[in-house]
């Protein structure tokens, strides 16, 4: 059985030693390829400094029906710190509780994600479902998580941030793709 062109042309694909066809891809980034053609990816930007050692600083909940991808967390630290990635559940109790208005990226896009996110200094009520991941940061110095996996932030489900030393003020960034599936 030969692979033939769709044109009429004639041209048979190509296959190598190993059983593989042969070809020439232009690939694009699926968060690219959903922003450009849905327009459903955002920055979450905001700057928080926890009030001590182990303090949950930020907190997103999937209130919607999609899943949402974080793809991305750049955090720039005024002093060196590890950051906790956490799954949680619970009801989140605030000190003040700022509400984020995540950025689109797509600035023909006026979607927004069905989600709660907030920042404050000490995010307490929360229960400790697991660490997914964990950031050092360094003084002054932008660190950036990237996971091919992604985090997957199913319907209802919740991720928090914490900070093991706390104290000092945290610049950071998450990014999220909402996808249906």
């Amino acid at each position: 059985m030969k692979i033939v062109d769709g044109l009429g042309r004639g041209y048979e694909a190509g296959v190598d030693d190993h059983g593989r066809l042969l070809g020439f891809n232009i690939v694009e980034d699926e968060d690219k390829h959903v922003n450009r053609h849905v327009g459903k990816v955002w920055s979450i930007p905001f700057t928080a400094t926890p009030l001590g050692a182990g303090d949950y600083f930020f907190y997103f909940k999937n209130t919607g029906t999609e899943n949402y991808f974080i793809t991305d967390i750049r955090i720039d630290a005024a002093a060196a710190d590890v950051i906790g990635v956490h799954k949680v559940s619970g009801t989140p109790v605030y000190v003040t509780g700022t509400d984020i208005v995540p950025v689109t990226r797509n600035t023909g896009s006026t979607l927004e994600p069905v989600a709660t996110a907030k920042f404050d200094t000490d995010i307490t009520g929360l229960t400790d479902d697991g660490e997914m991941f964990f950031m050092t940061c360094e003084a002054n110095k932008l660190a950036h998580l990237r996971t091919s996996s992604n985090i997957i932030v199913t319907p209802g489900a919740s991720i928090a941030l914490q900070a093991a030393t706390g104290t000092a003020a945290l610049k950071c960034m998450v990014s999220i793709v909402g996808l249906e599936e």
